[in-house]
């Protein structure tokens, strides 16, 4: 036990003292019985722990920024705030106020330090990007509401500019927006549409005599809902509205539309906008509503990268309607990157706590017993630290295949778009879901110190709730079960078009183009326990029995598509076609493991082996 941990177990036990009316101060205890084993269990490690740590942090560079910014958090008197777990019963608005002064106080101590840069400001060699995705990485795990503001205004806002906006449209926004000049929000979901895009009813009329499109809330359920910074914040909006010219609908586009003025705060002219209040989770962002009256805006800030209205009111349609969506993608697969990071934190506390924590006497009778030693406390929580891991590298593969996406869209390929679209909905689903799990089988591990708020993981599954009530809290990117029927729904076409030899699957998809080689295997080959170790045998496993219940899915589908109406088809096979959506991705994320511990070098293998066979 250094210095350091001995300053913040002291600090702790005096706040936790400040509420138990005694007369006297509690002290830090001998750490004998207490502490010591946390040392022992890492004096025991099979492996190089330091090197391991610069694997999952992605290199030696981001650890040390990791632990500067660390140290940043714990030696300032604002960020630390040793009480801010108080702060929710002083009521909402002392909230915001508290998480406005938090928000700013962050990005100040970005800009103090030469050696953080401020969010938001470019990177300009790989050693500054490295510590600017560090900052946002330990800040997004101490407070998840500032992070969801950088989230929402540069992983949404931006990144549609970024996908959808022409050049011209791009220096417009852009050079703004990383100064923090315009702050913008993603209005997408509304009152009475979450995960049904094509059900929005706010409007965007082309008015051909102004070259301007009115953007326009026609009914209380088009009111845009629960939009990140629209509360109090954003000044400008990224808007999905039905484009409507000469009273032709051409769908779902996506409009700047400026809600606030950038000086005063004030609301524009015909802008309605409000707070939604107070919420079970993350209530330092203000979600909020947005109503547009016939607000007018330049033909120019419809995003027309993809899709086009001429000044005549010319519509030229996007080469495929998912490219309208980048920013939805970005956000999925970092919400994979979140589920695992957000279960590192919980499964760090439970780990450690079942190692320090003792109970009935042990085998020899020589004292009480390591609850970590107990079967079922590992059985409760070793696969959950698994699947952490898998998840990790996981939302690593997703990473490489978005970015090979983004530069395959920049020259005009939209080969693997639809993959990548469909995979990253359905990793978002059952990550996110896998996660809410974790975090509660981790929480109950805790037994009556659980319920504290001080034990860290309370905390944690309320601000969760962002990512996997996703339709409730906000309109980030769906519900779960849709986000899984997306996959399932691409996965049934790629079969139906392998049929008819319209289509040719590569990669990671080639399994679906014919089954029939995978599924004529009769006996899988695996004799003993080592046979079903190897990587090998686990991916045909996976891929069998992802084959089987698509195949089975498949044929099933168009049975009942041959009695009548296809959606009452899907309907009828809706569980089925989930489960061929998990099976998918079950597939991806072994995959993904194996091939990380490939990977890795020599000394950390055997360890990370037995995890991903876990």
């Amino acid at each position: 036990m250094d210095h350091s941990d001995t300053k913040t177990a002291a600090r702790r036990l005096k706040t936790v003292s400040s509420h138990l009316h005694v007369g006297r101060t509690l002290s830090a205890a001998p750490c004998a019985a207490s502490i010591n084993p946390l040392e022992v269990e890492r004096k025991n490690a099979s492996f190089d722990v330091r090197q391991l740590t610069f694997i999952l942090d992605r290199g030696e560079e981001i650890t040390r920024a990791k632990e500067l910014i660390s140290d940043v958090l714990e030696n300032d008197e604002v960020l630390r705030d040793d009480d801010r777990i108080l702060l929710f019963p002083l009521g909402f608005s002392s909230v915001k106020q508290t998480a406005e002064l938090w928000s700013n106080r962050a990005l100040a101590a970005g800009t103090d330090n030469p050696d953080i840069p401020r969010s938001g400001k470019k990177a300009k060699d790989s050693k500054s990007a490295a510590t600017a995705d560090a900052f946002y990485y330990v800040l997004s795990l101490y407070d998840p509401s500032w992070a969801t503001r950088i989230g929402v205004h540069f992983g949404l806002f931006v990144n549609a500019i970024n996908g959808q906006g022409t050049e011209a449209q791009k220096a417009k926004f852009l050079p703004r927006a990383q100064k923090w000049q315009i702050i913008g929000c993603f209005a997408m979901t509304e009152l009475g549409h979450g995960s049904y895009i094509r059900g929005f009813e706010t409007t965007a009329t082309y008015d051909k005599a102004t070259a301007e499109f009115v953007i326009n809330s026609p009914t209380d359920t088009s009111t845009k809902w629960w939009i990140g910074l629209a509360g109090q914040t954003a000044t400008h909006a990224a808007v999905f509205a039905r484009l409507l010219i000469d009273g032709k609908d051409h769908g779902v586009h996506v409009f700047i539309v400026q809600i606030r003025d950038t000086v005063t705060g004030e609301q524009m002219p015909n802008v309605t906008v409000g707070d939604c209040g107070a919420k079970m989770g993350r209530n330092g962002l203000d979600n909020g509503w947005i109503q547009f009256h016939n607000v007018r805006i330049p033909r120019e800030d419809m995003l027309m990268r993809w899709a086009q209205v001429s000044p005549e009111g010319v519509y030229t349609q996007p080469p495929k309607a998912q490219v309208t969506y980048g920013a939805l993608i970005s956000g999925r697969v970092g919400m994979v990157q979140d589920s695992s990071d957000y279960a590192k934190k919980a499964l760090t506390i439970a780990v450690r706590y079942s190692a320090v924590r003792r109970q009935f006497p042990d085998a020899e009778d020589k004292g009480e017993e390591q609850i970590l030693n107990y079967q079922t406390h590992q059985y409760r929580l070793m696969p959950l630290l698994a699947t952490c891991y898998a998840y990790h590298f996981t939302a690593d593969q997703m990473k490489n295949k978005f970015e090979s996406m983004i530069s395959e869209l920049e020259q005009g390929d939209l080969t693997t778009l639809n993959s990548v679209h469909a995979l990253s909905a359905g990793l978002k689903a059952y990550s996110t879901w896998w996660c809410n799990e974790a975090l509660e089988q981790a929480r109950q591990s805790l037994g009556g110190h659980g319920y504290s708020a001080y034990a860290g993981i309370s905390s944690l599954l309320a601000d969760f709730a962002v990512c996997w009530a996703i339709t409730v809290m906000c309109s980030w990117e769906g519900d779960n079960t849709v986000m899984a029927q997306q996959t399932a729904k691409y996965l049934m076409k790629c079969v139906r078009k392998s049929q008819r030899a319209s289509i040719k699957l590569t990669g990671f998809d080639s399994y679906l183009q014919n089954f029939k080689p995978i599924l004529s295997q009769k006996r899988f080959s695996a004799k003993t326990a080592d046979d079903v170790l190897v990587p090998q045998n686990q991916i045909l496993l996976l891929t069998r029995a992802a084959a089987r219940i698509i195949s089975r899915t498949f044929t099933r589908l168009e049975a009942e598509r041959a009695r009548g109406n296809k959606n009452v088809a899907w309907n009828e096979c809706m569980v089925d076609l989930t489960q061929c959506a998990r099976a998918h991705c079950d597939r991806f994320s072994v995959q993904s493991f194996i091939d990380a511990v490939s990977e890795v070098p020599e000394g950390l293998r055997p360890v990370l082996k037995k995890l991903c066979d876990l």
